[in-house]
């Protein structure tokens, strides 16, 4: 097996995606703590699942490349597309109201 510049620099991205990934759990960790009864744990319990299946498919993206199943990796392209969309949405969505939760709780302080 030959790797070309472009799946050496898709595996040190995978790597460095891995990484932030993990950071980024163990930042919501904190922020789970900061609402310990904040109806919003619930969907900040699903972001960090989906930070874990993230994690899973750039794992997976790096076998991929290094078994060089190119079928597979085209599919699991279309995937990462959508849930990145998804992600991003519910983060938004989320940060929003934690935003305005803080907010509310000040006001009345």
């Amino acid at each position: 097996m030959v790797l070309v510049w472009n799946d050496v620099l898709n595996i040190i991205f995978s790597c460095v995606g891995i990484g932030l990934f993990l950071f980024c759990l163990f930042i919501v960790k904190k922020i789970l703590y900061l609402f310990p009864k904040a109806k919003m744990r619930k969907d900040w319990k699903v972001i960090s699942i989906l930070i874990a299946i993230f994690t899973a498919g750039y794992g997976v993206n790096i076998i991929g490349i290094l078994l060089e199943i190119a079928d597979f990796l085209t599919i699991m392209q279309a995937f990462v597309y959508l849930f990145g969309a998804i992600f991003v949405f519910i983060v938004i969505d989320l940060s929003y109201r934690t935003y305005k939760l803080i907010i509310e709780s000040a006001e009345e302080h």
